[in-house]
């Protein structure tokens, strides 16, 4: 069976076919994901203080006329809600702008039950491609898209029983994580958000430690 849509920003929801039941076998679903408005402009209004007579630099959105127009270039972020595809057989590739399939623009293929991370274009479109063989399928997944602006990763969240230090999102930002007394911290605790719009890692999880 062929499936899948063409999607626009700014966010949205979407799922494999028939879900949360399972997926038809031999499917072949292509979406394809493109920022609404992927070239938006900021304008950067110089204005003068009558004292003392220096510059003040405002970012506005009111005026027709632009001093120094700025590009504001979207990017796409994809966050799973869920996920479970037959591990090995089932795969949904995603892919970074340009043509569907082509392998230069692959940024990841999934399959399994373990649910991804975020995961964020380095362009204004994003294609994913679902494909399942003959055999029993899984349930499938739901993901929620929006558009964020260019060079970053987006916020990947907090660990449940966490807390978390820094607010930067873009390329070179780093955030830091801690657990709550008594819970333990299992992974990294230190991401930095990569060039390639991706996390270092996954963030970590806060597991009890006095449990068994």
């Amino acid at each position: 069976m062929t499936c899948g849509s063409n999607l626009q920003g700014p966010s949205g929801t979407f799922t494999s076919p028939n879900f949360p039941i399972q997926y038809e076998s031999n499917a072949q679903c292509v979406w394809i994901i493109t920022a609404s408005n992927p070239n938006k402009v900021k304008c950067l209004l110089f204005v003068t203080q009558t004292f003392p007579f220096r510059m003040l630099l405002i970012n506005t959105h009111r005026y027709c006329c632009c001093n120094n127009p700025v590009p504001l270039t979207k990017v796409i972020q994809i966050n799973f809600e869920e996920f479970d595809l037959e591990i090995a057989y089932d795969t949904l590739t995603i892919g970074d702008g340009g043509e569907v399939g082509d392998p230069t623009t692959i940024l990841q293929v999934l399959s399994g039950s373990f649910v991804p991370d975020l995961i964020v274009s380095m362009t204004h479109q994003m294609w994913l491609h679902l494909q399942s063989d003959e055999s029993v399928g899984s349930i499938g997944f739901k993901i929620n898209y929006k558009e964020i602006d260019k060079e970053s990763c987006g916020d990947p969240g907090t660990p449940l029983y966490g807390v978390r230090e820094g607010d930067s999102f873009s390329n070179g930002g780093i955030l830091r994580f801690e657990c709550q007394f008594g819970f333990e911290l299992i992974g990294e605790r230190t991401i930095s958000c990569q060039d390639n719009n991706q996390w270092s890692a996954n963030i970590p999880i806060c597991i009890c430690k006095y449990l068994n």
